[in-house]
């Protein structure tokens, strides 16, 4: 699950570099440059952009809606579309048999087969429409920390990337160790932790 909704599975991310001194009309300028656009009507494989966090249709943002100072709420939507390899086989099939009827049983050529599993894969990417889901985003301007409501792999290098390209600042994975450090400040415990090292539970047979 995500941020609002049931158990809390999330990433959290310190951001590193400056903000300009006009932060929120900087921070509208990028939002709305860095939308989701719909690849519905095209055979695009994937798209990344910001819509609303309650509405993942909803990318105007009226009246700055994403801004609950000192936060700011977005979705990330991520739209994919995949074709299976058995479908892309199961129809180049049927191209294939409909050439070489218009052939009159002549064999087509390496070339000939290669152009047809080109149109064959492009016929069924524009006719499969994309799935999509929605990663909730907050960030503390305060704090500077960003939560974001996955924990995947993929879908952190995705949401990495488009924050960078929209606000020019970097993100830094909040790792436990560092939480700790916070957490204790100055003092015996955090030297404490500096010198911590892994525990091993195994134990060679003697």
């Amino acid at each position: 699950m995500g941020l609002f909704k049931g158990s809390a599975t999330l990433t959290r991310y310190q951001v590193k570099g400056d903000t300009p001194p006009d932060f929120w009309e900087f921070v509208d300028r990028r939002i709305r440059a860095n939308v989701f656009l719909d690849i519905e009507d095209s055979t695009e494989e994937q798209a990344v952009g910001w819509c609303s966090a309650h509405d993942f249709l909803d990318t105007k943002f009226a009246y700055a809606a994403y801004a609950l100072d000192p936060y700011i709420v977005l979705g990330l939507r991520v739209d994919r579309r995949k074709v299976a390899a058995s479908l892309v086989r199961k129809y180049l099939r049927l191209e294939i048999n409909k050439a070489m009827a218009v052939r009159e049983g002549r064999a087509l050529s390496r070339h000939d087969r290669e152009e047809l599993k080109e149109k064959v894969a492009f016929d069924l990417m524009r006719r499969t429409p994309p799935a999509t889901q929605v990663f909730e985003v907050v960030w503390d301007t305060a704090k500077g920390e960003v939560w974001l409501g996955s924990s995947g792999r993929g879908v952190r290098d995705l949401f990495e990337d488009h924050f960078k390209r929209s606000f020019d600042l970097a993100l830094w994975p909040r790792l436990p160790y560092l939480l700790a450090g916070d957490l204790l400040g100055p003092g015996a415990l955090a030297t404490r932790l500096e010198e911590a090292r892994p525990l091993s539970l195994y134990h060679a047979e003697a």
